[in-house]
């Protein structure tokens, strides 16, 4: 485990992301505060961020070709100025108490934006800091620091909300934004591809590349049942967390401090789950894995509505969390990296998002009605999606078969034409 942290690109950009996933998971939880304690609102929760996931999933696709484009180490670069940037402006104006609604719909809409081209230039820039034999082992520490931060960032924000208020949390987040911008620097940098013209051509060739992602995908039956289960869970999971959890803890006595339980709880699962992998590694039939953990997953979130107390669903979070970072958080990249081309990496990576981030909104708001209606219903019918998943998938041969191991042969994209031939042979 220690050979990635000996390449000081590596380290220093990990730290530095690691450090900003800190910062992202504490503001996630006082933003979620400020805006129920500016508007009184969950619907008007859920439509902030239905407003943030709008511009990720419409973008998301150019987000990938841009990255393959140009170096992820810049747009991930670019994507935190932004992001730290849009979050001091708000924490500020959360001091001087002037906030107003629609700052909470802009600053959603600005971030959403800029994530839809850092989460595939953080997919795609890992072969750029450490070499090919350690990827796996860098792989495992990422997810260390992703679920590490998933465990102490909501316990940090909701205890910052509770002594310091909103404002502070989110501008401790800012700081970390701005820190990681810095440390991603530590990436190497992509030699230019060209001149000017060529530049041009490369521009204009983006929405070319997309289609090639999209193809791609379309002719790998494994990547199509994998983005089958990943829209599943886009649909229960988006608004259940987003909108379902925030209404679960106001249920319960303790508050803001509810909700980082329920959220550290999550993170503490997906902690445990993450190392069980790393340690006894991916089960050779992972497709009868992950076909059960959605069925268990179904069963897990129609239970969560109808609990009674704060431990009993922290202890059903933690257990939740285990089973799918087991069975998809660290199996899933080891997936797509073993499928996708190194210069298709950004596209490829784009395309597994795309169901998350464009069926995102429509959980949201599905989840921000059923709440104000019924939170126990809410809870129930978002576990219908993967109910209705798993049991297809259960029936598919070719699903349960489902393996991390390369495939081969593999598929690969069409080649893009080539402008300046074409242009000749007109």
């Amino acid at each position: 485990m220690r050979q990635p942290l000996l390449h000081r690109p590596f380290r220093r950009v990990w730290l530095g992301e690691t450090l900003s996933l800190v910062g992202d998971y504490s503001f996630e939880v006082a933003f979620i505060w400020l805006i129920l304690q500016e508007t009184g609102s969950v619907a008007t929760l859920a439509a902030v961020l239905l407003v943030q996931a709008v511009p990720r999933g419409v973008l998301l696709l150019v987000g990938g070709a841009v990255t393959d484009r140009m170096s992820p180490r810049t747009v991930m670069f670019l994507s935190h100025l932004t992001r730290g940037s849009a979050v001091t402006l708000l924490g500020l104006i959360a001091f001087a108490d002037g906030v107003q609604v629609w700052h909470l719909y802009a600053l959603g809409a600005l971030t959403g934006a800029a994530e839809a081209f850092f989460w595939p230039a953080t997919a795609s820039i890992m072969p750029s800091l450490l070499p090919s034999e350690h990827l796996a082992r860098g792989n495992a520490l990422v997810g260390f620091g992703e679920q590490g931060s998933r465990l102490l960032g909501p316990v940090l924000g909701g205890a910052m909300v509770t002594l310091f208020g909103s404002p502070t949390a989110i501008l401790l987040n800012a700081g970390t934004f701005f820190l990681a911008a810095l440390t991603v620097l530590a990436a190497p940098r992509k030699q230019p591809s060209g001149t000017a013209g060529e530049t041009a051509k490369s521009i204009a060739a983006i929405r070319t590349e997309i289609v090639d992602g999209l193809r791609y995908a379309a002719r790998s039956r494994e990547i199509r049942i994998v983005l089958m289960l990943i829209g599943a869970a886009a649909l229960s999971y988006s608004g259940l967390f987003s909108v379902g959890l925030p209404a679960l803890a106001g249920s319960f006595p303790e508050g803001s401090l509810a909700l980082g339980a329920l959220l550290s709880a999550w993170g503490l699962g997906q902690l445990l789950g993450t190392i069980g992998a790393v340690f006894t590694g991916l089960p050779r039939r992972w497709g009868m894995l992950i076909i059960g953990m959605t069925l268990c997953e179904g069963i897990a979130f129609m239970l969560l509505g109808f609990l009674p107390s704060l431990w009993l669903a922290v202890t059903v979070l933690v257990l939740l969390g285990i089973g799918v970072a087991y069975s998809s958080d660290v199996a899933l990249p080891t997936f797509i990296q073993t499928r996708a081309p190194a210069e298709a990496l950004g596209r490829i990576s784009s395309v597994m998002d795309l169901p998350r981030v464009t069926l995102e909104p429509l959980s949201i708001a599905a989840m921000g009605l059923l709440v104000g209606w019924d939170m126990r219903w809410g809870f129930a019918l978002a576990a219908v999606p993967m109910l209705l998943v798993g049991i297809t998938l259960v029936l598919d041969r070719e699903a349960r078969s489902l393996s991390t191991a390369p495939p081969h042969p593999q598929p690969q994209p069409e080649p893009k034409p080539d402008p300046a031939t074409r242009s000749t042979s007109a």
